[in-house]
């Protein structure tokens, strides 16, 4: 493979024992058949309480072109996904979640629409989310009507499997520290002209574990995205950076 790929695949972890050696097969099993793609892998191990480093240890052996990244103490999603970004090499990134509820079957769709330059950011879309209970269900619906409203967008999903060019991270600085830095990235992708493109994507829904995500991230998620919406409407607000996130020099320890 060349020495900088054309997409890096950044997945976070946190609590996944039961999940991640899974999705690591299904997912390598994808990846193994295109070598053409010029891929590799990021996994960020997040200070899990449960089994999910020592599973990890054993698991990225088996696999080529895989990086693991180790917090010592849980940093959250976001501070994950930044250091998935800032280690990543290739020319896209595509964030897959751990939990196995994305079907790692559909990466092919995302990579040929990015190897075509059909867009810049590619959004998978859960136009069904049967495995969600109603009272999640809802709010993730209330979610994304409430942002569109907010910034006068029409997304249809904000926080599933995503993928980017590495050209808006060399624009932008994320100011989030929530779930929310997925919509900011969406949106300030917007505002510099980049091509966005939503495609549909099946929602499995989680077979062991449960989600970490509670009325505390949501709410924090929530604030960040009012903060946004205001700076937004003012004068003040820049989507491009003059301290783009991909230009800061952070040194991360990664582990094979």
């Amino acid at each position: 493979m060349e020495s900088k790929p054309f997409i890096t695949f950044i997945t976070p972890i946190y609590n996944e024992e039961q999940n991640i050696a899974r999705m690591l097969a299904n997912l390598f099993a994808i990846l193994n058949q295109h070598p053409e793609w010029n891929w590799e892998v990021i996994l960020i191990e997040d200070g899990s309480r449960d089994n999910t480093l020592a599973v990890l240890r054993n698991e990225v052996v088996k696999y080529p072109n895989t990086r693991l990244i180790i917090h010592e103490k849980n940093m959250g999603y976001n501070a994950s996904l930044r250091d998935g970004l800032r280690a990543s090499r290739g020319q896209y990134m595509m964030y897959i979640g751990a939990d196995e509820e994305f079907d790692s079957s559909e990466i092919p769709l995302f990579v040929e629409i990015l190897r075509k330059g059909e867009a810049d950011v590619l959004l998978g879309v859960r136009w069904q989310r049967n495995a969600y209970q109603l009272f999640r269900f809802f709010l993730s619906v209330i979610y994304i009507f409430f942002l569109n409203w907010l910034y006068k967008v029409r997304i249809n999903d904000y926080n599933w499997s995503q993928a980017w060019s590495r050209k808006i991270f060399e624009r932008i600085e994320l100011t989030s520290h929530s779930l929310f830095v997925l919509p900011e990235i969406i949106v300030k992708a917007i505002d510099l002209g980049f091509k966005i493109k939503e495609i549909p994507s099946n929602h499995r829904g989680r077979q062991w574990g449960k989600s970490s995500l509670n009325m505390r991230i949501m709410g924090a998620a929530l604030w960040d995205s009012i903060q946004f919406g205001w700076l937004r409407k003012t004068s003040k607000y820049r989507p491009e950076s003059s301290h783009p996130f991909l230009s800061r020099s952070q040194s991360i320890e990664v582990h094979r």
